[in-house]
């Protein structure tokens, strides 16, 4: 699944890579609260300077960021846009009846400015230790088990179900089919969503089953071992008095 990978390069060799999960995941999550709750841009900048630092020193290539960093940038860029016009305050450029605020363009730049750091950080998270890792660190802290399990099947499954739907439609293509607007178009792909959709659930049977057969009783085994080191505490405490930090700007 070529488009949605963001533990690809979880293998690399970095501080934040050797970082244990558990202090990793308190230590950010803090860190990421610290920032979306900001109320001024001078310290979303520090938040997200920040970010970009652990970015750079998890040694993530930077492409790969990227490729996920457009959406919620294109997702909080209407509100830079939208938000001077709608917002009372002092005007910076008015031309009739339309005015820009001040005030307007302060929120929408500290609302892009603590999305995008935030996003940074969170993919930090999920790009510096692969996806069951982080999960069994969330099960550690006390995430309820059938909880897990969800997150840990549903990830798994993403990946299963793009692969079944792009073969549907090379198989599609194969035969002619192209999608227009019309009712034979839209009656031939609620057919191969139906069917795949049958076929995803016929799936799930077979591997509830086979999990059955091997002695599956609601809990998952998991030989992971997490050892806490004196590093990793350091780490968590300089993370924390970062986000402190970010507060008192």
């Amino acid at each position: 699944m070529s488009g949605f990978d963001p533990e690809r390069y979880s293998g690399i060799d970095s501080p934040l890579h050797r970082w244990e999960t558990r202090v990793k995941l308190i230590s950010l999550f803090i860190l990421t609260i610290s920032i979306v709750i900001v109320g001024e841009i001078s310290q979303a900048l520090a938040g997200l300077i920040i970010a970009i630092l652990l970015l750079l020193i998890s040694r993530l290539p930077l492409h790969h960021i990227l490729r996920f960093m457009k959406w919620p940038f294109i997702f909080l860029l209407p509100l830079v846009i939208i938000l001077p016009f709608t917002v009372e305050g002092e005007a910076l450029f008015s031309y009739h009846s339309l005015a820009i605020s001040r005030q307007g363009l302060d929120l929408g730049l500290l609302f892009l400015i603590r999305g995008i750091a935030a996003t940074t950080l969170a993919l930090i998270i999920a790009g510096t230790a692969p996806f069951n890792v982080n999960i069994n660190g969330l099960k550690s802290l006390g995430m309820p088990a059938p909880l897990t399990q969800i997150f840990l099947f549903a990830y798994r499954y993403i990946f299963l179900f793009n692969e079944d739907l792009q073969t549907m439609r090379r198989s599609l293509a194969s035969k002619g089919f192209e999608m227009r607007s019309s009712a034979r178009s839209a009656r031939i792909m609620a057919m191969a969503v139906a069917m795949l959709l049958i076929r995803s659930y016929e799936r799930s049977e077979n591997v509830f089953n086979a999990m059955l057969s091997r002695g599956y009783q609601g809990v998952l085994p998991s030989s992971q071992k997490m050892m806490l080191e004196s590093s990793d505490l350091i780490k968590g405490f300089s993370v924390l008095a970062v986000a402190l930090f970010i507060q008192f700007i």
